[in-house]
């Protein structure tokens, strides 16, 4: 079992946490408006997840789903204190919105390449980021043969530990390289993004192969 904190208390943070729950983990949410303010979505989901302020949550756990807003994260990383040896799993991306035009331009890095430089002390893994948060909703757990989730990092050991919780969720992780490779994949407008459903992980390899 593993305590996974959850920075930011959106539809991400909510589709995940009763996976995560039911994955035997417990969790940990928070937001910038304090624990108080998610009283009300902690009894709606139930047990095995509690609310505590960002500095409370960070120093409770060693996994954090990074689930916020693109324009919040920075002041929400800076905020929360010190992400050190801690392993932060990026579910952002650049945008404010599912429109071609709410793209937020970041040059010619990827998203996590940005979310590595305000956490430098941490090891970042991206993943639950490239398809529409109903599209993991609905695959996880999976169903026969499918539930390919694709991940990237450059942190073996982080990387690992990321891996054993998609599979704690019912999912396939393929490792789809490092930060700066694997995540322009599976970030938006990437090769590995948008499909509209979760994988078969024969599927996902091939799928793999052929863009790499």
């Amino acid at each position: 079992m593993m305590t996974i904190g959850i920075l930011g208390a959106g539809k991400m943070a909510q589709m995940l946490v009763p996976k995560l729950v039911s994955g035997g983990h417990r969790v940990i949410i928070s937001n910038s408006r304090g624990a108080q303010s998610l009283q009300p979505l902690i009894q709606q989901l139930g047990s095995g997840v509690t609310a505590a302020d960002p500095q409370q949550m960070l120093a409770e756990v060693d996994v954090v789903i990074l689930a916020t807003p693109w324009e919040k994260t920075p002041a929400a990383i800076a905020a929360a204190g010190s992400w050190a040896g801690k392993v932060v799993i990026d579910a952002t991306n650049n945008r404010r919105g599912p429109r071609p035009e709410d793209l937020i331009d970041i040059g010619d890095q990827g998203s996590s390449e940005v979310i590595a430089k305000l956490v430098p002390e941490a090891s970042v893994v991206k993943t639950f980021n490239y398809e529409p948060i109903p599209i993991f909703a609905a695959g996880l757990p999976a169903e026969g043969d499918s539930g390919a989730i694709f991940f990237s990092g450059d942190d073996t050991q982080a990387k690992e530990k990321v891996a054993q919780l998609i599979r704690d969720l019912g999912g396939e992780p393929i490792d789809a390289g490092s930060l700066a490779e694997g995540g322009k994949l599976h970030g938006m407008g990437g090769s590995l993004s948008l499909k509209l459903k979760l994988l078969a992980p024969k599927e996902a390899k091939v799928l793999l192969s052929s863009v790499r």
